[in-house]
């Protein structure tokens, strides 16, 4: 892994997430302010929706997080942007535990999203301004953040994530061959 390129980032003091140090980009520090500006008579609500945003790109990232720790790697480093995130991980040594880790954010988000966009169908729940809030960015939103990092585009989540289809037909045509191999080695000690 390179080192981290800090230039433009704000460290987020005493704030770790699974041990990886947390940074957030001047770009969502203005997004920040110009939201609050923008909501000025509703500061509630704006704080709310503002940490709807830092949580939605937080959580894809500490699913990757999260799920590199569970492969055995380091993640030291969460940054985030004004409309992107990034989790340095320390390896990953095969292509398998990248793929995983690629999943492991829009898993993460897929497991808070979906609970909250079926909460929503229940009558008068939304009439809360709070409620609509969360809802909306972590669930609404985090569906339409999912669907975007799965496109098979360099840079996104997609590129690595997809290399699962021809991983899962590898090891489907190895387990094949091993059990024909298997047959073959029954039927000649018969």
């Amino acid at each position: 892994m390179k080192p981290f390129d800090a230039r433009g980032y704000v460290p987020v003091q005493g704030v770790r997430v699974f041990h990886a140090r947390l940074y957030l980009h001047w770009s969502a520090l203005g997004l920040a302010a110009f939201l609050l500006l923008g909501m000025i008579r509703r500061p509630a609500e704006a704080l709310a929706a503002i940490a709807c945003y830092f949580g939605v790109i937080l959580l894809h990232e500490v699913g990757h997080a999260a799920m590199a720790r569970r492969l055995g790697y380091r993640a030291p480093v969460i940054r985030l942007s004004f409309i992107h995130g990034a989790c340095e991980v320390d390896g990953p040594d095969t292509r398998r535990d990248a793929i995983a880790i690629a999943w492991g954010g829009v898993l993460a988000q897929l497991a808070v999203a979906v609970p909250l966009v079926a909460l929503e169908q229940i009558h008068g729940v939304m009439a809360q301004p709070f409620v609509a809030i969360v809802i909306g960015a972590f669930g609404n939103f985090s569906l339409l953040v999912v669907l975007l990092n799965l496109l098979p585009i360099p840079g996104l989540d997609g590129a690595t994530a997809w290399g699962i289809v021809p991983q899962a037909w590898r090891d489907l045509r190895g387990r094949r061959s091993a059990k024909k191999a298997a047959q073959d080695l029954l039927r000649r000690l018969r």
